[in-house]
């Protein structure tokens, strides 16, 4: 009777190990070797997650004008000074006062925010002239 039950026992365990499998770890995000098809899922479960929030200001057409006009300006200033072709003078922008001052082989920009009252001077040769 003993051998039978180590025998019932010992043939439980060969069918048990036959079944065992080994373990094989797959990843589930994309960005580690998963599925690109779980990308879409696990970015909406992210949004869902998400409890931040950007803070939006809406700026008048006037302010976005100002800004607009300020970039141009600047710009128009930028491309001067680098192929040389500007002059000599004050430019205000508004917030900000630009002045350009030719010294030797090079160019002397200092702008000041008229806001905060910040200066800060740009050395730089020319460019092209």
């Amino acid at each position: 009777m003993k051998n039978k039950l180590y025998m019932l026992f010992a043939s439980i365990l060969i069918v048990a190990s036959s079944n065992a499998t080994e373990l094989i770890y797959t990843p589930v995000n994309p960005s580690f070797g998963g599925s690109p098809l779980n990308g879409t899922f696990l970015l909406n479960k992210a949004n869902a997650q998400n409890d931040h929030t950007s803070a939006t200001s809406e700026k008048s057409f006037v302010t976005r004008f100002k800004e607009s006009l300020e970039r141009n300006i600047m710009n128009t200033i930028t491309r001067g000074v680098a192929t040389g072709d500007i002059s000599d003078g004050v430019y205000d922008t508004g917030d900000f006062r630009i002045e350009v001052a030719t010294v030797g082989d090079g160019v002397v920009i200092t702008i000041t925010n008229l806001l905060t009252g910040e200066i800060t001077v740009i050395e730089m040769p020319v460019y092209g002239g």
